[in-house]
Order: C-alpha cells, then structure tokens, then sequence
C-alpha cells in the first residue's frame, strides 16, 4: 500500500511538473496556467493565468478603455468542480494614437478561485482545461489564444509551490481591496464627479480613477483632482457614448501615498458633488498638469497664427490689408486702436463660437469646429455675405452710413467698426479651416471644462489676429508695405474675386448638403441681392419700395423647406474609385481581416481637406501606393452632421476635420498631420 502511495505521487508530481512546463507561446505573449500549491486540497484553491508580454507591447483590463478587449477564460472542467470570475489587477493607464487604453504592460498573473468538492477521492489527480482569449498590443495589436491545462494531486494539505509563491504574493498585492468609504458621485452637462470624504489622504497623495463601465467618462480626458480639507474630489469629462446617469458607479482607485500604491474597489452612489474646476485641478495636480496647459495654449496660438496662410481665410484678410494700407497716413495711436479693434472682434468671436458649441455639445449635439457651416441656412447667409461684400469692392455699390457703415469702413476707411466686423468675419469663414497644430489643442480644449475651453479658443483667436496686431503697434512693419495711391483702387476691385469664388465654393457646398433646387434657390437670392443694391443711391420712393422688397424676398428664401432639408434625404456622397463610406462596422470588419486601412474624415466645405485631397491623396503616386499595398480606403463625410464621425473624432482629440488615420495590417491607428505630403502618406503605409 505504502509504494501505491508512493507511485501515485511520483506521478502525480511528474504531471504537475509538465502541468507547469507547458506553457503556450503565442505572437508577443507567453500563457500558463499555474497553481499556488503543488496540490489542490478540497474547498477553495487558487489558479492563475500568467501572461508576459514581450517589452512594449500590453494586455487589457476587464475595462480596456478606448480600445481592445478584455482576456478571457472559457473552462472545461469535471463534474462537481467549478472555477470563478477572473480576480484583476489594478491597471496601468497607456496612451496610444489619442486614445486611452487600461491594460498591464508586464507580466500578470490573472487569479482564479477553484473549488473543489469535498468529496472529490483525494487519490485521484484533477485535470484543469481552460481555453484563454487575449489581445496583444503595441503599434499593432494581435488577437491570441490558447489551450492550456493544469494536472495537480487532491490531498487534504498542501504546500506553496516555491516556483510561484512569490508572483502570487504579489499579485494580490495588486488586487483592489473593499474602500473604507463610502464615495458619492454626480453627472453634469459635462463631467462626471466623485467625492471621498475624511479618507486620510495625505496632501502629496496621487490618484488614478479606474471606472469598470466603458461608456461612461471619456477614458482619454485629463482626470482633475482636488483634495481640500481631507474630501477629495475627481473630475472627468463624460464620454461621447454617456447616455444616463447609472444608479451606482463601480470603480476602482488607485493611490500612491507616503511611497506605497494601494487600490481600492468601491461602488459609488449618487449625490451632490461639485466638479473640480481648472484652477483646483491646476493646484492639486500642478506641474504636469499645468505644463500640459502651456503647451496646448502654445499649439492654439501657433495654429491660429498658421491659419492665416490658408486658402480659406485669405478673401477676408485681403479686405484688412486694404485696410492696413489706407492707413499708412494716419498717426501711430489711430492705427493701434483699429489693430486692437480687429484683434477684439477675431478674439471675442472665436470666444462666441466656442461658446455656442459648447452649449450645444452640453445638450447632447455632437458638433465640432466648424459646426456652423453644417447648417444649409448658415452657408446661404454667408454667400449672401460674401457676394454683398464683392459687389462692394467691385464698385457696383458704395454703402451711405445707414447701414452700420461696415462695407465702406472695410473697403475704404478702415474705421474701428470695420476693423471689429473684418475680425469677427475673419473668424466665420476661418472655420472650415484647420492649420496643423489646432487639431490637437481644439479636441483637448473641448474635454475641458468651460473655462479652460474658452481660455483655449481665446489664444486661437489672439494667433489668428496676431500678426495685423503687430502690423498696428510696430509701423515699421507696415512701411515694407506699398504706399497708397491711384493703383489702390485696381487693387481693391481685384480682390473682389476672391470674395466671388468663395461664394461659388459655398453654393457647391450647399447642392451636396441639400440639392441642386436649393442652390438655384440662394443663386435666386443673390441676383435679388444684386438688384437692391443697384438701387441703393436712387432715393425716390419708388426704388425705395423696391429695394426693401427685393431684400425681404432675399431673406424669406433662407426659409424654404429646401434649406431645411433632412440630412438622410440630401443627395448621398459620391465616393471616388476605390473609396468606400466609413462606418465603425467596415472598419472592424477590414481590421479584422488584417487590411491596410486609410481613413480619411473630411467635409466638402474643408478647404484643407480638399487640397489634401487633389494634391496628395488624387496623385498618381499615392494613388500606386494604395494599389500595390491593397489599401481600404474609408471616407467619413463629415459635410452634414454625423455624430457617428463626430464621436470618432472625439476619440482622437480633434474638434473638426481633417482626420486622417492610418491601420497597417490592421493595426493601432497612426494619425497623421493635416497637410499632407505624398511621401508621408506612401511612408505611413510602410510595416
């Protein structure tokens, strides 16, 4: 009986050993199944699944955040034995491509309770099966799995295997343990906040807010932390995907205190909780935070200073540099005040725009940066506008002080309210523009909370105005410029054109939003226009009549259905060869496949995107590379609105388009600048 014994734990000792040798190694990652005693024993056992990653790449959370998938543990085990939920971690917070991702970048040991009935013969050994789904990531991800199985002797005691005791000592270290308190959480237009009271955090305490559902704070967006008088508050914006407040919000917090990190599983309950606002988040996390602040308000003045190098918004800055030349002869003080008043009115109406979409996103419409310009009605106003303001530098009307003197002031006199109302056009037709380094500092400032947003869009404005504001203070500057004369007035009528094509530009735009009918219907409103201007200087009642009547007809066309019409009955995009309409689903679909995918998210009143488009992405070149690679190329029509492009372009930190990501081999997205060159993109296509 005694060598029975003895050769039934010899063997068992030998499957116990291949048990813990066969480990599967799979692309990036290594698998096992491993025990923390060298036998079971009957009631509760603890297994784990070891994952080790090669260096740079990560595995996820049950919460993976912006992106990936959770691992996974399908059992197959004998009658009467059954295996728990995964035991996780606390996670490290990884930054890819614009999203925000939970995951562990080293090796994990994912615990598992097993328990065995206690009837089980303890001379019999017992088989684990277990199948494990996991996703491997770094610049590209891989999906993993493997069958693995774990053979252990059942004896009424057992010791610790010395091969694992230490790696599970430390994984439950980093098991979240049951908080001390009791948070209360609330939902705002924007955030979500958390408060912990009397929890004994020290003032120099850090923290790391983990929430266990997906949809509910935009897991990219800065957390803001203040801890006032032993309460600590967390504030976060709310995800684009957020719908209702739950009933309780499970999560864990992570905190590193007096040089110890410890995490803590609570459900929080609903309450009143004021959102940390910007200056308290900026005191209780300073310098990074700060730092980060500095560095997005850099990239806002750097993009508004580059935005006046695009097409967009040269037709209305031809008008202030009329302007600036008519006032060579005034004194220094006069032309610093216009400068200023232009600077206030690009300034205050970057400011107003901001603050529009910032009411409108609070109410739950996913708008961006040039929101305005998806709107029929807006775009027929402004070529109502534009063709106004041609017709005035052209010489077919000379406006009389009776109508805000604006037109006369822009194109003659250059007065302070015309130099406000250039800043504040300006600004409006800026919009379907985005230099390089707006993107990033526009999609950050509206995950911000309202002040910082505005302070954000302010110092695109103070770039945007800028280099006319320097123009005013240093006169020198203006002297390289030609002196006045008879010429001026060529001048001016030259560049009434630019205004001419940017109202041919909006009239296209319009037909793609609504229709061909609409766009006769504004084309009807302009010559309307055109004949009350022709009557403007004759000052007999009856052109009087006339002219009033012309206008009011004008205007009562922006009322039509026409203009109004629903995006779903709108002409439908037409998509170039070889380009496919983007949706989160065909994109999955070509990830899954492993197809190289090219998204491109533009809108047809994007100046920028199409001359992305004709000069880089239509040439033979590009074109070459997308064929030899067997490139997907996805287009997001953003010209109407779309919150499904608008969520996207959220997850990527960009307030408006364009956007344009890159998947090789159906990999992470790369995002690429927003002008684009033909060996950029040919090189972003490269493994």
């Amino acid at each position: 009986m005694k060598r029975k014994y003895s050769l039934l734990i010899l063997l068992a000792s030998l499957a116990s050993f291949c048990a813990h040798a066969a480990a599967a190694d799979s692309d990036h990652v290594e698998a096992a199944l491993v025990a923390e005693h060298t036998a079971f024993t009957p009631g509760e056992n603890w297994v784990a699944l070891q994952l080790k990653p090669d260096s740079g790449w990560h595995t996820y959370w049950q919460n993976p955040g912006d992106s990936g998938l959770p691992t996974r543990l399908d059992w197959t085990l004998p009658a009467g034995v059954t295996a728990g939920a995964i035991r996780w971690p606390y996670p490290h917070r990884f930054a890819l491509g614009g999203l925000a991702i939970y995951g562990y970048g080293g090796e994990t040991l994912h615990l598992v309770p097993i328990n065995v009935p206690a009837n089980w013969p303890l001379d019999k050994p017992l088989t684990l099966q277990a199948q494990a789904h996991w996703l491997v990531c770094s610049d590209v991800c891989i999906p993993g799995k493997a069958n693995l199985e774990l053979t252990l002797p059942v004896t009424a005691h057992a010791a610790a295997d010395s091969q694992w005791a230490a790696a599970f000592v430390k994984a439950r270290s980093e098991l979240p343990t049951a908080a001390p308190w009791s948070p209360q959480f609330s939902t705002g237009p924007h955030d979500f906040s958390m408060s912990i009271a009397d929890a004994g955090f020290s003032d120099d305490a850090q923290f790391e807010f983990f929430p266990l559902a997906s949809d509910l704070v935009n897991h990219a967006a800065p957390q803001r932390v203040a801890l006032d008088r032993g309460v600590l508050r967390i504030s976060q914006a709310l995800s684009a995907y957020f719908v209702s407040a739950p009933k309780q919000v499970d999560g864990v917090l992570e905190v590193t205190d007096r040089g110890q990190t410890h995490a803590y599983r609570f459900s929080a309950h609903p309450g009143s909780v004021a959102p940390v606002a910007a200056s308290k988040a900026a005191a209780a996390v300073p310098a990074k935070t700060r730092q980060g602040l500095a560095l997005i308000l850099l990239s806002a003045l750097l993009g508004g200073i580059l935005l006046n190098l695009m097409p967009c918004v040269f037709p209305v800055l031809s008008l202030k540099a009329l302007s600036v030349m008519n006032q060579r002869g005034q004194p220094s003080a006069q032309q610093r005040t216009q400068a200023l008043a232009y600077s206030a009115g690009v300034v205050l109406s970057c400011v107003a725009v901001a603050g529009v979409l910032l009411a409108l996103r609070s109410g739950g419409e996913a708008v961006g940066w040039g929101f305005q310009l998806q709107s029929p009605v807006f775009v027929a106003v402004l070529v109502y506008l534009l063709f106004a303001l041609g017709l005035s530098l052209s010489g077919a009307v000379e406006f009389g002080t009776g109508i805000m003197g604006a037109g006369q002031s822009l194109t003659q006199r250059g007065g302070h309210a015309g130099a406000f109302f250039t800043g504040v056009l300006a600004t409006v037709v800026a919009t379907p523009c985005t230099a390089p380094f707006m993107g990033t500092a526009l999609g950050f400032a509206l995950t911000q909370p309202a002040a910082v947003a505005l302070l954000i869009f302010a110092a695109l404005g103070f770039g945007l105005a800028l280099p006319f504001l320097l123009l005013g203070f240093f006169p020198r500057l203006a002297a390289l410029l030609p002196r006045p004369g008879a010429w001026m007035q060529t001048f001016k009528q030259l560049m009434a054109f630019p205004l001419y094509l940017s109202a041919v530009w909006l009239l296209w735009v319009l037909s793609h939003q609504t229709s061909a009918n609409a766009a006769m219907l504004v084309l009807l409103g302009l010559v309307l226009i055109a004949f009350a201007l022709w009557l403007w200087p004759r000052r007999h009642w009856l052109p009087r009549l006339l002219r009033i009547a012309a206008l009011l007809l004008a205007v009562s066309l922006l009322a039509s259905p026409l203009l109004r019409m629903a995006p779903a009955t709108a002409a439908a995009p037409q998509q170039a060869a070889g380009q496919q309409p983007y949706s989160d689903a065909r994109l999955a679909e070509l990830r899954a496949a492993q197809r190289t995918v090219f998204v491109d998210f533009t809108a047809d009143w994007c100046i920028t995107c199409k001359v992305n488009e004709h000069a880089v992405l239509d040439s033979a070149r590009v074109r070459d590379a997308f064929a030899r690679d067997d490139v997907a190329w996805l287009v997001g029509d953003w010209t109407r609105q779309d919150p499904a492009i608008t969520r996207v372009l959220e997850q990527f930190h960009r307030s408006g388009v364009p956007l344009y990501l890159v998947y090789v081999d159906g990999g992470e997205p790369r995002v690429l600048p927003q002008i684009l060159t033909p060996d950029l993109v040919i090189d972003a296509l490269k493994r």
